[in-house]
């Protein structure tokens, strides 16, 4: 507890590369008030409007390159104490001004190039020399502003090559949980910027989502790739389709990728208002969930009313669960009241068909029922869950 109120300090940042080329223009930024007295003999005989013009110049970028990025540099390396909220801003204006500015610097040049016996200094070199350190030097930290975010992108991919020489993960379970979705999702909703995904109302903290970043790269569901604008995170084909499975799912005991790839067969056909599709996946889903229970009863059971098990529809796999006391009442209804749904696949003459309403009720009893065994279970059970196999039947069979 006597550490509680001490500040982290990450002076380690400072080994990046990145950060010696934004010290060096946070030192010239900051040297420009000194740069501007030691030159007065030089342009104090210029016209006036060349005076205000040099030193809304100077200002400038004593400002942008100079003071504001000095704040950001002491928040970066822990020297002080600001809230996400308070970073967040900082930020995110920061690109805003210096955008600003540079419209000046454009004027600026233009008036000059027009006008210069109003608008220029008495030497042609500290004019030309002004205008490059206005039009360089700030995005000259703009390139560099992942580093003042706090994302590292040299840490986030030695995961994966740490990964290659680590022993095989254990298989019990999926390697990720609610947490690493949830740092999926803002990956996506921040449409890849590093600033929006370091800098979040998640409530995690920076260390940590480093953490989850690198475990998620080294697993093939995030990548970083530089662009020209700088390092972004990416997502995978892989992330994606994790993003189509519902979030409940990562606290499930189960290693049944086709079930998985069935429920998020299921979400995306939702999302697309394709409720035939939505029918065919859930059907798919509990009738592989009911075999694999069948499959767990000891002694097993392969037959379902005269027929095997896997040609077995899904109306005669909840017979036969409740017959062996394999499910209980509220598992029963929940698949009973699937069946019954599943059946306005097959319309008959005046009977209303199928629609996004009745898809998302039997996408929800789905996901419910799906959850309850899978929780409900043991381990062992679990386990022999997630192997239950054999001959997919017609999920819309009666």
């Amino acid at each position: 507890m006597a550490n509680a109120g001490r500040k982290h300090l990450d002076l380690g940042a400072l080994r990046d590369k990145r950060a010696t080329v934004i010290l060096a223009v946070v030192a010239l930024g900051v040297a420009t008030p000194l740069v501007a007295r030691l030159t007065f003999p030089g342009w104090v005989e210029a016209s006036a409007l060349a005076q205000v013009r040099l030193l809304v110049r100077m200002s400038g970028l004593f400002v942008l390159a100079g003071a504001y990025p000095a704040v950001l540099v002491l928040v970066r390396l822990g020297l002080t104490d600001v809230s996400v909220y308070q970073h967040r801003a900082l930020l995110r204006l920061y690109p805003v001004f210096c955008n600003l500015f540079q419209v000046l610097v454009a004027l600026d040049g233009f008036l000059l190039v027009v006008w210069p016996e109003r608008f220029a200094l008495p030497s042609l070199w500290a004019d030309l020399l002004l205008s490059v350190a206005g039009v360089g030097l700030l995005p000259s930290v703009l390139h560099h502003q992942s580093w003042l975010a706090g994302f590292d992108p040299r840490e986030v991919l030695s995961a994966r090559n740490a990964l290659d020489g680590a022993r095989p993960l254990p298989s019990s379970r999926t390697p990720l949980d609610t947490l690493d979705y949830r740092v999926l999702q803002l990956v996506a909703h921040s449409g890849s910027d590093v600033a929006a995904v370091m800098i979040n109302d998640m409530a995690i903290g920076a260390r940590d989502l480093n953490l989850r970043l690198r475990k998620l790269v080294a697993f093939g569901y995030l990548d970083v790739v530089d662009e020209h604008h700088g390092p972004q995170l990416t997502l995978t084909s892989l992330g994606t389709d994790t993003l189509a499975l519902p979030v409940s799912l990562f606290t499930w005991q189960t290693n049944d990728l086709e079930l998985l790839h069935e429920l998020a067969s299921a979400r995306l056909a939702l999302e697309e208002r394709q409720p035939q599709k939505v029918v065919v996946a859930c059907a798919r889903c509990c009738e592989r969930l009911l075999r694999g229970l069948l499959a767990s009863h000891e002694p097993p059971v392969t037959n379902v009313g005269g027929k095997d098990v896997g040609r077995a529809t899904l109306g005669e796999l909840v017979g036969a669960c409740r017959q062996h006391r394999l499910i209980g009442r509220f598992e029963d209804n929940i698949f009973s009241a699937l069946n019954e749904r599943r059946k306005k696949i097959h319309a008959l003459q005046d009977e209303r068909p199928i629609d996004d309403q009745d898809a998302f009720i039997l996408y929800t009893l789905t996901e419910i029922a799906a959850r309850a065994l899978l929780t409900s279970q043991p381990r062992a059970a679990a386990q022999s869950l997630a192997a239950g196999e054999g001959v997919q039947g017609d999920p819309t069979g009666s």
